[in-house]
């Protein structure tokens, strides 16, 4: 399928559900792989404003989750453009688009739809103890805040040198500035679950409110965790399932997204490269859409071979060149256009085989320990 076909999907919805539908998806493709941005939200405003006054908006969403602080900005900007909205969840809606959807009036679940907790991992550098190097590192906000209460509830540690020799432990692997971020975002997290919350049409009670903030931001001890119907119901947000009609269209245009952004088709960065080294592919990894018209995050995947250069490397270009016949009594001068002009048609099939014989001579001599990928030229596209 495609834009024709998904536009089609999108009238029947509306029409099923009475509503405006936009549409929100971020790919999960590895190893370039998409998350809810503030990049997204000038061409989510594009399709509000096309919008303009709506009684009622649903926003079809499949996201592995981002950063913590666009949901915010994308929840008053659909309550400022509908009287009611719901959003569609015919899959995954993690992390960020987990707290994207506690704004929601209805929380529609698909049979395969799924929230997650909304526990935040801030990504830092640290240095290497006994080594001169910084590498980049993933910390979780929840990891940090269980630590503290191993130690003090499970290790029943309570005298302050025996805590603050365990928190030693802590710095050492997290540095002070990082764990003030951690903490801040720690903060964060709960007051923008709070805040959106109660930016519903009916907000939920001061008991329920702190029921769903709490589980979601550390009662759920995995990252990963799928958080169902059922159990999204247990904890009291608002859901409801998709209805026998709704059901199979929210996955036909789930389908149809998964094959535009290859989310199903995993790319192997070592395979991808080789034996020459280098991989580059045009793609697009986020979609926001609407009947209207679509909006397409494009730009180009590269992926490059990492080798260990050996302190010396032999190259051995192999020249077959047949030189020509030259006429008896042929002038100097004529010979040497001649060879000239062999020299000159050959000069690319020469260049060719030296860079053959260089990757040839990196393969046998110079082992790969590893690979970079990286996207390059992102930007949106917009189109009817």
């Amino acid at each position: 399928m495609g834009r024709k076909e998904r536009k089609e999907i999108i009238g029947k919805i509306e029409a099923h559900r009475k509503s405006k539908l936009l549409c929100y998806v971020t790919g999960d493709r590895s190893p370039i792989t998409a998350q809810i941005g503030d990049d997204a939200v000038r061409p989510i405003f594009d399709h509000l404003r096309a919008f303009k006054k709506v009684s009622t908006l649903d926003l079809f969403i499949y996201s592995r989750g981002g950063a913590i602080d666009v949901p915010w900005r994308i929840v008053n900007a659909i309550r400022a453009a509908s009287d009611e909205w719901r959003i569609l969840i015919p899959f995954r809606a993690n992390s960020a688009a987990t707290l994207l959807a506690l704004g929601a009036d209805a929380i529609v679940m698909g049979k395969q739809g799924e929230l997650g907790p909304i526990d935040p991992t801030l990504n830092t550098k640290r240095v290497v103890p006994g080594q001169n190097a910084i590498v980049q590192d993933a910390v979780s906000v929840e990891d940090v805040m269980a630590f503290v209460k191993f130690i003090q509830e499970r290790c029943g540690l309570s005298e302050q040198d025996a805590i603050a020799t365990a928190a030693g432990k802590l710095i050492d692997r997290v540095d002070a500035v990082v764990l003030g971020s951690l903490y801040r975002t720690h903060s964060h997290i709960r007051d923008v679950a709070r805040r959106t919350l109660l930016s519903r049409k009916q907000p939920p009670n001061d008991q329920v409110l702190t029921t769903i903030v709490q589980t979601l931001a550390e009662q759920v001890y995995a990252h990963g965790h799928a958080i169902g119907y059922e159990a999204a119901t247990a904890i009291g947000l608002p859901v409801e399932q998709a209805d026998d009609v709704l059901e199979p269209l929210m996955w036909a245009l789930l389908e149809d997204y998964e094959s535009e952004l290859k989310i199903r088709e995993p790319l192997d960065p070592v395979a991808a490269v080789g034996t020459k080294d280098a991989y580059d592919e045009d793609a697009c990894i986020a979609v926001v859409e609407s009947a209207a018209s679509v909006h397409r995050h494009v730009g180009r995947i590269e992926i490059r071979a990492k080798r260990q250069m050996p302190p010396q490397m032999n190259v051995n270009v192999n020249l077959s060149l047949q030189a020509p016949t030259l006429p008896q009594g042929m002038a100097p001068q004529q010979a040497q256009q001649m060879l000239q002009q062999l020299l000159q048609q050959a000069q690319p099939a020469l260049l060719q085989g030296a860079q053959q014989a260089v990757q040839d001579a990196l393969a046998k001599q110079a082992p790969l320990i590893g690979v970079d990928a990286a996207w390059r030229g992102g930007h949106w596209t917009h189109e009817p």
